[in-house]
């Protein structure tokens, strides 16, 4: 139970974190170089991360999640690769060691365990994938500029999506209230 509820406060500061994180994000354009690295990082995350999913989970909407998220971000990699070869920009060919950690804590995860962890990822990670976006729509470089707006849409969606997996371990409730604490009225 103590392991439980410190995953849960973990997960919790951790969005926290990811909300300022991606608030602060979204009032700045990032560089190109700068945009390439984070994206590219991001996007290769989630591909990994979704492969983790496929092989573990066994929900089906967190595996249809998945390979959507295999698909649509391994198919954005490409992409963001190529624009970054032609603008003389080398995207990153590995994780660093941030994101591979995500990803290691994912493989040590199983059942409503792994798929809570999953599901907190995904809402959290796009979250800054939007932002991230969103900024770098208002580059000045138009073909970074044109990439960010063409994905953001595809981001959007699957925030939405992540929004509907399964976030919450099997078994756990809410902490009840108290019928005074039920029946009280807040200013």
């Amino acid at each position: 139970m103590m392991t439980v509820s410190r995953s849960l406060l973990f997960l919790a500061l951790a969005g926290v974190t990811a909300s300022v994180t991606a608030a602060d994000a979204d009032s700045s354009v990032p560089a190109s170089p700068a945009f390439v690295k984070m994206a590219a990082q991001a996007g290769m995350a989630e591909v990994e991360a979704a492969k983790v999913a496929l092989s573990k989970s066994k929900d089906p909407g967190i595996r249809s999640f998945a390979q959507r998220m295999v698909n649509d971000h391994g198919s954005a990699n490409l992409e963001l690769a190529s624009l970054a070869k032609a603008k003389g920009i080398e995207a990153p060919r590995r994780l660093d060691a941030e994101h591979q950690a995500m990803i290691d804590s994912l493989r040590s995860k199983s059942g409503a365990e792994f798929d809570a962890a999953y599901s907190q990822h995904m809402n959290m990670d796009h979250d800054k994938a939007i932002a991230l976006f969103e900024g770098a729509s208002k580059s000045p470089d138009p073909e970074f500029a044109g990439f960010a707006q063409k994905t953001l849409p595809t981001l959007q969606e699957h925030k939405r999506l992540a929004s509907t997996l399964p976030s919450r371990l099997c078994g756990l409730r809410p902490t009840r209230r108290s019928r005074a604490q039920r029946y009280s009225r807040r200013p």
